[in-house]
């Protein structure tokens, strides 16, 4: 608790409460700051947005690891009680050896069925610093007067990915000489390739290095998924896509919001994966759907 709260006052500049009286998962509030961490030394301004945080400690807590970070199991009790929270959850884990704490927030999206019970997978990439505070502070500055801003649904998202991927496809076999229907399930690697080299240089074109520390992948690996040679899975393709947001937030590079919705690339990638998807795209590519992030 007392990292916790070091952490997020002195790394993020945001306040911490903690709960003392005694509950069935939530063991503080943090407020969200404006200007925190700005030139001058400024303390910022408390913006009323709050995040409740679950906290979590313990090497137990770190005990089923994966390539992308940690689950952590909970009961169906802690999960109903989170997601009708008047507060958007975030869970946190603390490691003693490192004295780091990892994130997560709480959701339908986060929230896993395991068995009888739920897990939750808690990023390694998700370390309590400056550098997330922007994706940190989402779901608290959704809250208005107790309703949350809406986000692109399902529907939408994969909308825009089928839009983008269409898009993608159509100048590649134009530059090939070949028609829309003559694509291929490499031509769509290729074009998904396409999209994520697109994205790459959108956040300013970080080293490859610097991406294979926030993912954990080999530079090789990173530059063939780049170049269309490999075709990466969908977990690394999520792992990348939000190694390169957080480049441009560490950059303070805005980017347009649908290349920030995961759901969206996870859309396109599983399109090329698979031919069977195929054949709604290039119906799209040829008939030039007029889709857009908005409808």
């Amino acid at each position: 608790m007392s990292r916790a709260a070091y952490l997020v006052t002195t790394q993020l500049g945001w306040l911490f409460r903690e709960q003392e009286t005694s509950d069935i998962g939530i063991d503080a509030h943090i407020e969200v700051v404006d200007g925190a961490g700005a030139p001058g030394g400024e303390s910022g301004l408390g913006t009323g947005r709050l995040l409740a945080v679950q906290i979590k400690s313990g090497a137990s807590q770190f005990a089923k690891p994966t390539d992308l970070g940690w689950w952590f199991y909970c009961d169906a009790k802690h999960v109903e009680y989170w997601m009708n929270h008047s507060l958007p959850v975030t869970l946190m884990l603390f490691e003693p050896e490192s004295e780091q704490i990892y994130w997560q927030h709480v959701s339908d999206e986060t929230v896993i069925v395991a068995g009888q019970g739920h897990k939750v997978l808690v990023p390694l990439r998700n370390k309590l610093s400056e550098f997330h505070r922007d994706e940190l502070a989402v779901p608290a500055r959704r809250q208005t007067s107790g309703i949350a801003i809406a986000r692109p649904t399902r529907g939408a998202s994969v909308r825009q990915a089928d839009y983008e991927l269409a898009g993608a496809i159509d100048l590649l076999v134009s530059a090939l000489g070949k028609a829309v229907e003559e694509a291929t399930p490499r031509d769509f690697r290729f074009a998904f390739a396409s999209q994520l080299r697109a994205l790459h240089r959108r956040v300013g074109a970080p080293g490859l290095d610097i991406v294979s520390i926030k993912t954990g992948y080999e530079v090789a690996k990173l530059s063939s998924y780049l170049k269309g040679v490999t075709h990466p899975s969908r977990g690394r393709v999520v792992a990348i896509v939000e190694s390169l947001i957080e480049c441009a937030c560490e950059k303070e590079i805005k980017i347009p919001e649908y290349l920030t919705d995961v759901r969206a690339w996870e859309r396109m990638w599983r399109v090329a994966d698979k031919p069977g998807m195929q054949k709604i795209l290039k119906n799209k590519a040829r008939k030039g759907t007029p889709l857009s992030w908005q409808s």
